[in-house]
């Protein structure tokens, strides 16, 4: 009995969205989180209880009323009367406790363990482990997602919890309810994406549980529901057939995106590895033949010069006048040398043509591929916002309940 209530009460503080509070004395639950809380005490086999006193007892704790608020259990709704005077806010979703915990004491707990990354890897083994048993091994249908899903998501919190913190279970449980509420959105963006993504490789499993959303109306033992539909803000519908080839498109383009993306940080990492400091082989190989050209051009005139100096000095008898060309001559052929050197040491640093080639290949391969990358971003981009679209649609509806017409 304990743990049907607390499994309750982890369903109350995970539907939020269908808790209405009138004023600052009236709760409504409404018909589809009443169906759900009825839906999670039938698959209780003991009968040795009163339907309607387990109910009221679980929203008694979960609202933490007093003994003089009211609780009816309505054919349509929970109905909550509050004779107590606190104002509606310490019942809202952001004020009430979780499992009796204060909220700021798991507030100051997730902020001493829980990094903005740190949560982002958690959720991803939740819902990894969550689409894994429910999804993949179980392959459960519509109406077990609708009536189970919040309490098959928190119960995996609460695992992978206890395996983490050595703090009490009864705190874990509340923080469990804590940390699911702050991750909502993305766990079910999450679970959303993976969908999308099945279907998109065609799995028939997934094809049929979202064709679900496009039936409208469902009778379930003799009574009519209106089921969550796949609807935009903007009054867009989306079924299957128009869901597929939207999500094949993005999904195996975003694919070929980061395919094509690491190929390119892959030959950016190979083209640095061959840099010579801050230039390519090819850029230092222009700089290294123009220096060669340059002492080759210089080599070249230092010795036309010497060689006229030469000449000079052989047609001068006079002596006098012969010493002033002589040490002209001594200086160009200290040049030559000074050159000659230059040029031998500047061979020594000279880049291998083995080298240049494997650059420019590198060059050539990497232009190609950022030009298929740039074809590729160019079909995301284009069908970007319907999938999107698709995914907004698609959370609304997982995170609602077909509702009793």
């Amino acid at each position: 009995m304990k743990n049907l209530i607390n499994d309750i009460i982890c369903l109350i503080e995970s539907n939020d969205e269908l808790i209405e509070y009138k004023n600052n004395q009236i709760i409504i639950m409404s018909n589809g989180l009443k169906s759900a809380i009825c839906a999670l005490i039938e698959e209780n086999n003991n009968k040795n209880f009163d339907e309607k006193d387990v109910i009221k007892l679980a929203v008694r704790k979960a609202l933490e009323l007093k003994k003089n608020d009211v609780v009816v259990i309505k054919k349509q709704h929970i109905f909550i009367k509050i004779f107590n005077k606190i104002s509606t806010n310490e019942y809202n979703k952001e004020e009430r406790r979780f499992n009796g915990i204060d909220k700021q004491e798991l507030e100051v707990f997730y902020n001493k363990h829980f990094s903005k990354e740190s949560s982002r890897k958690f959720f991803m083994i939740i819902v990894k482990k969550f689409v894994e048993l429910h999804f993949e091994e179980q392959r459960i249908d519509n109406n077990i997602y609708e009536k189970n899903v919040y309490v098959y998501i928190q119960k995996i919190i609460v695992e992978e919890l206890v395996v983490k913190f050595d703090n009490p279970v009864e705190f874990l449980k509340g923080f469990s309810g804590y940390i699911f509420r702050i991750h909502f959105n993305s766990v079910f963006d999450s679970i959303a994406e993976y969908m999308l993504n099945e279907i998109s490789m065609s799995n028939e499993y997934m094809v049929d549980f979202l064709k679900y959303y496009s039936l409208n109306i469902v009778i379930v033992d003799g009574m009519k529901y209106k089921v969550p539909e796949l609807e935009t803000d903007g009054g867009l519908k989306w079924n299957v057939i128009s869901m597929l080839s939207i999500a094949k498109i993005y999904i195996r383009t975003r694919a070929s995106v980061i395919k094509l993306q690491k190929e390119i940080h892959t030959l950016d990492e190979q083209i640095v590895a061959l840099f010579i400091g801050k230039l390519s082989p090819t850029e230092y190989n222009n700089d290294y033949n123009k220096k060669k050209q340059k002492l080759t051009d210089e080599l070249r005139y230092k010795n036309e010069k010497l060689e006229d100096l030469l000449d000079e000095v052989h047609r001068i008898k006079n002596n006098e006048l012969k010493e002033p060309i002589k040490k002209e001559i001594e200086v160009a052929k200290k040049a030559i040398i000074t050159i000659k050197k230059t040029l031998e040491q500047l061979a020594t640093k000279e880049i291998k043509r083995n080298v240049i080639d494997k650059h420019l290949k590198l060059e050539r391969e990497i232009e190609s591929l950022r030009r298929g990358l740039k074809s590729q971003e160019k079909i995301l981009t284009q069908n970007k916002k319907s999938f999107l679209s698709i995914k907004t649609s698609l959370v609304k509806a997982l995170i609602s309940k077909k509702q009793r017409m």
